[in-house]
């Protein structure tokens, strides 16, 4: 196996890595959004990963519907992910 693969499966599984977080978050946001009951363990453990993930982008904002703070908030958790998984991977392509 030569250097180029190497680095490109490395910018595949992180990229991977990056998507799977942003799907969290906005998993989490259709949940808040949906009013999906919370003693439900699914939707607990989403919302839970999501808080950590988050971390501080989920109190930049607060706005008068708790449904539209978690959407800004989360959603740009989401986006910041995935800008930043983008350029981690750039980088790995043109190293390796």
């Amino acid at each position: 196996m030569d250097e180029r693969s190497s680095g490109s499966g490395i910018a595949r599984f992180i990229s991977a890595a990056f998507a799977v977080i942003a799907i969290i978050l906005v998993a989490h946001i259709i949940l808040f959004s949906a009013d999906a009951s919370t003693t439900s363990t699914m939707v607990k453990d989403v919302g839970d990963v999501a808080a950590k993930l988050a971390w501080g982008f989920k109190t930049l904002f607060s706005f008068d519907s708790a449904k539209l703070t978690v959407f800004v908030d989360y959603g740009l958790a989401a986006l910041a992910y995935l800008l930043v998984g983008g350029v981690v991977v750039r980088v790995f392509r043109r190293v390796g």
